[in-house]
């Protein structure tokens, strides 16, 4: 049986969009412009960016792709079923309204924040209430196999119950904190407070985007301690995940997952200790925004559902509010 082919666009051609695959740093597809063409049931039949000079890169990965500066131009001349939102989080709302009104597709697929203040967000919530299209928020590490494996593995309980997490991070509450927010609330449930102990400088602040290191605690009763690191130094993204029975790292911003479980301890009688069990490593080799396109196909065939939804992107804004605030005012 002949496959459906699905129209795909992309409204931003920048890092996310498009120019992320010309680093020659990443050895996996990384924009949403080389995973929509290598994929084999989508057409990339237009993309739009304010800058003209994008055509040029375009051309480079799609040739047959479309490019388009005015948005109403590139909707009336397609019919399109998937749209990639990839620009920065201001007007969100607007684009997403003229999105609906003047296109109507079956998806959305956002980069993150999915707008630039919780309100906007609720506002997008609401929008998207009274529309069939399904909204996924791109939080990717929700489609990188090895986060789903050790979510098994917390999920079955393989390693007891989960505890407490130790958490390392630069570049903010909104960006990384995104991803951070997104694996607390799927390991352990979702945060029901925080504490700021201090602000620290990174190269985010020039976004509006702070960094705190923090306490918190989940509805689950499960605490943690995130520490924010200075970026100009070295750029950090590091989870400890300790259980009754073991110990879950994630290092090198999830390329290595090491796995511990509890053994006698080797000098003191009567105690145990932390044994290395095993490590995944190379898990950035796989792309993980080829994953999510191919999530992406297959909820639209109906074999699947999709691996994020709108609430979940709409939840980390909610935590890095409470920790603005209780920077700000103490609340």
């Amino acid at each position: 049986m002949k496959e459906t082919k699905y129209k795909a666009a992309i409204i931003g051609l920048g890092q996310i969009g498009l120019t992320y695959d010309f680093d020659i740093k990443r050895n996996v597809i990384s924009s949403h412009t080389k995973a929509y063409v290598n994929h084999q049931q989508i057409d990339l039949v237009a993309a739009s960016d304010i800058r003209p000079e994008q055509e040029v890169m375009l051309k480079r990965l799609s040739n047959k792709t479309s490019f388009y500066m005015n948005l109403s131009e590139m909707f009336e001349k397609h019919s399109i079923d998937i749209i990639s939102i990839c620009t920065p989080p201001t007007n969100r709302f607007q684009l997403i309204k003229q999105i609906i009104e003047e296109v109507q597709p079956k998806v959305i697929f956002c980069e993150k924040p999915i707008a630039a203040n919780i309100n906007e967000a609720n506002q997008i919530m609401s929008l998207l209430e009274k529309s069939p299209l399904v909204f996924i928020p791109n939080l990717s590490r929700r489609w990188n196999s090895g986060i789903n494996r050790l979510n098994t593995c917390i999920m079955e309980q393989r390693f007891g119950i989960i505890q407490k997490f130790h958490i390392r991070y630069t570049r903010g509450i909104y960006n990384t904190g995104a991803h951070i927010f997104d694996l607390i609330n799927l390991f352990a449930g979702q945060i029901k407070d925080v504490h700021v102990i201090n602000k620290v400088e990174t190269t985010s602040d020039k976004d509006n985007d702070p960094s705190f290191t923090f306490s918190f605690t989940t509805f689950n009763n499960v605490t943690g301690f995130a520490e924010a690191f200075n970026d100009h130094q070295y750029y950090m993204f590091e989870i400890d995940i300790y259980l009754s029975k073991g110990k879950i790292e994630i290092r090198q911003s999830g390329d290595q997952i090491i796995y511990y479980h509890i053994k006698e301890h080797p000098l003191f009688t009567g105690w145990n200790s932390l044994h290395q069990m095993k490590m995944e490593q190379n898990l950035l080799e796989e792309s993980t925004i080829c994953n999510a396109v191919d999530n992406i196909v297959k909820m639209l065939e109906g074999s699947t559902q999709s691996k994020c939804s709108i609430q979940d992107g709409v939840y980390p804004m909610v935590i890095a509010d409470m920790l603005n605030n209780q920077y700000k005012f103490g609340c």
